[in-house]
């Protein structure tokens, strides 16, 4: 099990919000669908793209710069131009606390 940081609350990511949230030196995209919480790394594979900048359809992310699609329950890169993964990242709720588990 990792450390959990807390990175933001409930009040700032409210359903259908996506936002990208820095910790321990990482940028991480965390989206809001329907009230559950997914993080990925902001970055895309291909070309950096932030994927917190992407329009989201049901699980799926797709990157502002190339159109690469990650699935944002696994991280697969569903779509070129992206061949490999972005890491997940687990996220908890503590009370209004948003957390997510690095390790």
């Amino acid at each position: 099990m990792g450390t959990r940081h807390k990175v933001t609350d409930l009040a700032s990511l409210p359903p259908g919000k996506a936002t990208c949230v820095q910790a321990a030196g990482r940028a991480i995209a965390l989206f809001n669908l329907g009230g559950r919480l997914h993080a990925v790394d902001d970055a895309c594979t291909h070309a950096g793209g932030n994927l917190s900048e992407g329009e989201v359809d049901g699980t799926v992310v797709t990157c502002p710069w190339h159109g690469a699609t990650f699935d944002l329950a696994t991280g697969a890169a569903l779509s070129a131009p992206a061949r490999e993964n972005v890491r997940c990242y687990p996220v908890h709720v503590q009370g209004q606390d948003v957390l997510l588990e690095l390790d």
